[in-house]
């Protein structure tokens, strides 16, 4: 062990008092020091400058800010506390230690989240961050050489992409721009860590037949949780190894030996997550980078939560590939875009230190041929036969090549791993939009759909003109909380927003896709002709309102009365209804586009 992760060890061991305080305070006196710090740092008032640069400014260093955040939690005997919650000074402090924060000072903000104060958590990601930040300079992060493009182009001779011809999915060979892309996109993410959540553990047990209770797993579970609780994560470190390795690890877990499951997944699952921040507090970022990737966010009764845990998973797979040395084993990860757009999330970090592709672009990746190359991709996320069905149809040789390559490598769906569609509408704007609707054609339901769907995001002309000065429209994002892949519209700027006759030529060529037999793709269509806002899209809309495709079992219900489901004549009257509001401005268009 180095000097320095020994001394990070000592740092994150439990201090001699449960708080690390050199004595009990009372609420009031700890409450006022706080008070106290924020003012004179000036943490509470609007600036310019981050509350990390005021806190430097002041003199409030981290030591002191962990020294008053221990006092509070001391001082705090219920759990969860109102009154450390309800104080504002709680917050600013948090924030401002996720700015000046080291990774030694993980112990109060994991206290801290234990009683529910959901800025420490914040504040200890950003500490995290940062230290990916501070190790990426010295990270392997380079584009694919001609050398590995050259070994990537002989391995894809019997790769086979998948295309509609005549209504039917089959196999066909790559063109030679396509293939061009594809073994640029195939050499990027060759060293490529596993998927995050895709593991299959040995026998991953299920919440509907667990195992009978076993008390020293129970009680090494409870160890390392409360370890966690504590701030002590050497010991969660040895309490969740020690608990895991009862199930098989590091080998295959045997989950149907597990007792205990939450509505969101297996215990072990939350366990495995724990101990990878756990590895990664105390400077193993290989078997954190392993554990984030292996965890299931999901695997309960309830997917309530499963988006965000995967997303927490994801910027830790980030995050260790990066502290480890070499960016290319999360390339896929970096391609997600998982937290969007800076303005949509704020985070209180500069834009090196993001988890999209930015990094990938700054180190000479082309980010749009990477998407392009994983698009070539679309499809083979179906299922076994009915991929194995559409191989079977390519012409010869390529077909027993391309079977033969499915049975070694399994289905390569890259593109539904890293969002391709998406990510290429998003990066490539304008430009995606031509590409995506040559693409329309190819592509199986699924993918069709999610194409439009990204020709409508990209396309979205607001019912505002942002050209014209005297009408200052605002312009919406909408946000879930189950995680998709964000797209960037154009509507947004005068500088970017499609022209009326763009609007035009787009809603007339997307029109066709209303009469496409699978209705997924019919309401799709209607979608993306609503966001477009033309009323050359009418005439198809309305001939859409009598269209006869109920889903078998589904109603839709108000407070009256409930009915029979026309999902895509419900997606044609809406898109009507927008198509009409934006028309009452044409005229204005008209006049502010001639003179731009």
């Amino acid at each position: 062990m180095t000097p320095a992760a020994l001394a990070l060890v000592l740092a994150l061991a439990p201090a001699a008092s449960s708080t690390g305080t050199s004595g009990q305070v009372s609420w009031d006196s700890a409450a006022k020091a706080a008070r106290a710090a924020v003012a004179r740092a000036g943490l509470a008032d609007p600036g310019d400058q981050t509350l990390g640069e005021r806190a430097a400014a002041a003199g409030l260093g981290r030591a002191e800010v962990v020294r008053v955040l221990e006092d509070m939690y001391a001082a705090c005997s219920a759990a969860p506390c109102p009154a450390l919650a309800q104080e504002r000074a709680t917050g600013l402090l948090l924030d401002a230690l996720g700015e000046i924060g080291l990774p030694a000072d993980a112990p109060i903000l994991l206290r801290l989240d234990a009683i529910g104060i959901y800025q420490a958590e914040r504040a200890l990601e950003a500490i995290l961050t940062r230290a990916m930040a501070d190790a990426i300079p010295k990270a392997r992060c380079a584009a694919p050489t001609p050398g590995e493009v050259a070994a990537a182009r002989l391995a894809l001779a019997d790769f086979a992409v998948l295309r509609r011809r005549g209504g039917v999915l089959g196999g066909d060979a790559p063109t030679p721009a396509e293939l061009d892309d594809l073994v640029y996109f195939f050499a990027a993410v060759a060293d490529a860590g596993p998927l995050v959540g895709g593991a299959v553990e040995a026998s991953p047990g299920s919440p509907l037949t667990p195992a009978a209770p076993d008390p020293e797993n129970d009680r090494l579970a409870a160890a390392a949780s409360d370890a966690r609780a504590r701030g002590d994560v050497v010991g969660l470190v040895q309490h969740g190894r020690a608990y895991l390795a009862r199930l098989g690890f590091p080998g295959p877990i045997q989950g149907s030996a597990e007792s205990h499951w939450a509505w969101g997944g297996a215990r072990y699952s939350y366990v495995f997550r724990d101990l990878a921040l756990g590895a990664e507090l105390l400077g193993d970022p290989t078997l954190a980078g392993r554990l984030y990737r292996r965890a299931d966010p999901g695997g309960g009764m309830c997917g309530t939560s499963v988006s965000y845990r995967w997303a927490e998973q994801v910027r830790g797979a980030i995050r260790s590939a990066e502290r480890a040395g070499d960016c290319r084993v999360a390339v896929p990860e970096r391609l997600l875009d998982v937290d969007g757009p800076r303005d949509m999330y704020p985070r209180p970090a500069p834009d090196s230190m993001d988890y999209g592709p930015a990094r990938l672009a700054a180190a000479g990746f082309d980010v749009a041929r990477l998407y392009r190359g994983a698009l070539l991709t679309a499809g083979r996320d179906a299922e076994p036969a009915v991929l194995r069905a559409a191989l079977e149809r390519a012409p010869e040789p390529l077909r027993a090549a391309a079977l033969a390559r499915l049975g070694r490598r399994g289905p390569e769906a890259w593109e539904a791993r890293v969002h391709a569609i998406e990510g290429l509408a998003d990066v490539s704007g304008r430009a995606a939009l031509a590409e995506l609707e040559r693409r329309l054609p190819d592509l199986a339901d699924g993918p069709r759909q999610r194409a439009l769907a990204a020709i409508g995001a990209v396309a979205d002309r607001p019912a505002w003109d942002p050209c014209d000065p005297d009408d200052p429209g605002i312009y919406f994002g909408s946000i879930s909380s189950q995680w998709s892949r964000h797209v960037t519209g154009l509507g947004g700027s005068c500088e970017t927003v499609l022209r009326l006759h763009e609007a035009e030529t787009l809603a007339r060529s997307l029109t066709a896709w209303l009469g496409a037999e699978d209705p997924g793709t019919r309401e799709a269509a209607a979608v993306a002709l609503g966001k477009i806002g033309h009323r050359a899209a009418l005439p198809a809309l309305r001939a859409r309102l009598r269209d006869p495709y109920a889903p078998d079992g589904l109603q839709s219900c108000d407070e009256a009365r409930c009915r029979k489901f026309f999902p895509v004549r419900d997606a044609a009257r809406e898109a009507i209804a927008a198509i009409t509001e934006r028309s009452a401005h044409d005229a204005r268009w008209r006049r502010n586009d001639r003179r731009r």
